[in-house]
């Protein structure tokens, strides 16, 4: 009960950290070594886990993060995809939010709670991304 709630809270200061990434106004590079920092506090090293294809992404998940935590990283880790793809330029950009529709699309299929901003930001990235990806579940 106390590692759930632990956990439950570290994804409330996940978002929290997120929020505050997005709304600063700050040069590349500093974005850049803050996102990474994002990643390692949260989900893991950014080089391994940005640079993954989706399935293997999903079993990087399977071998490293407990079950019961599993659903929630893999929604974090979208949600890091979703916020870099954000001040990233294309190509990049279309990878990254690729990615991140995949992963919230697993989430979606696999977790029980409804999230109304999740599928928002999956219409939003469908809408960008044009015919390229799946309808959500």
């Amino acid at each position: 009960m106390l590692q759930r709630d632990y956990f439950i809270r570290l994804i409330e200061e996940f978002n929290a950290a997120v929020s505050r990434f997005l709304v600063k106004k700050e040069d590349d590079l500093k974005r850049d070594k803050e996102l990474k920092d994002l990643y390692r506090q949260y989900v893991g090293e950014y080089d391994d886990l940005r640079n993954l294809s989706v399935g293997d992404l999903l079993k990087y998940a399977g071998e490293q993060w407990k079950e019961d935590e599993r659903t929630d990283r893999i929604g974090m880790l979208a949600e890091l995809l979703y916020a870099e793809a954000s001040c990233k330029g294309q190509p990049l950009r279309q990878m990254l939010q690729e990615k991140a529709y995949c992963l919230f699309d697993y989430v979606e299929a696999h977790d029980s709670t409804f999230s109304i901003e999740r599928r928002q930001k999956m219409d939003a990235m469908r809408r960008e991304l044009g015919e390229i990806l799946p309808l959500a579940h």
